[in-house]
């Protein structure tokens, strides 16, 4: 008689239920934005992933660890833009984030900058990772441009960035409750008006090194 083959062992560190990482990713996110750090719990992640809790536990080990991952995933692709040109890298960029903010998931991003801020002491390294995720992933826009001479190398790049996502958030903010469904055409004039106060404010033009304006 043939020896019984034993059993696969089940891979630790991973949901057992098929597609269960990503719904619990974004109801992590969804969680976070309604109820903000004090509220949020491991369990209530569970229930709105419709999961049980052990499918939880067994990849994150506590709500630090899941909202590290479910904060990369979601901002995973927000700054991958390509235009050629300064100006258009800017502009497709803060339409990505307002769009971003604009998704509930999204505007969880959002309360953890405003929990971050208000805490007497950290919360935990995914507030620090929504802080450097965005202003790492942006300097390499502005290196392009500084290649194409679009702007010179000594652009107060850090300061550029915080002010296009500052100008961005604070829009954001101010959206009614019934304005929160802005049109392509709404959203393209917000984003053009940001950008081009934001050029101005450092110094650049952000136009196509390739056109000459007339003397």
């Amino acid at each position: 008689m043939a020896s019984p083959q034993p059993a696969p062992r089940r891979t630790r560190g991973r949901p057992r239920t098929p597609g269960a990482e990503t719904r619990i990713l974004e109801a992590a996110l969804e969680e976070y934005g309604e109820r903000g750090w004090a509220g949020f719990t491991m369990d209530a992640v569970a229930r709105r992933a419709g999961v049980g809790k052990s499918t939880v536990y067994l990849r994150w080990r506590d709500k630090d660890a899941l909202l590290l991952d479910a904060v990369g995933a979601r901002a995973a692709g927000i700054e991958d833009v390509d235009t050629g040109s300064l100006r258009g890298d800017l502009e497709q960029l803060a339409t990505n984030l307002f769009r971003h903010y604009l998704d509930p998931a999204g505007w969880a991003t959002v309360r953890m900058a405003v929990d971050a801020a208000g805490a007497p002491s950290s919360l935990g390294s995914f507030t620090e990772k929504v802080a450097r995720h965005h202003t790492d992933a942006v300097l390499p826009i502005l290196r392009r441009a500084v290649d194409r001479g679009e702007v010179p190398e000594d652009l107060p790049a850090t300061t550029l960035v915080l002010c296009l996502y500052g100008a961005v958030t604070m829009n954001r903010l101010l959206l009614p409750s019934e304005g929160r469904h802005l049109t392509d055409e709404e959203l393209r004039a917000q984003v053009q008006a940001i950008v081009g106060f934001v050029l101005a404010g450092a110094g650049a033009s952000g136009r196509d090194p390739g056109k000459r304006t007339a003397p």
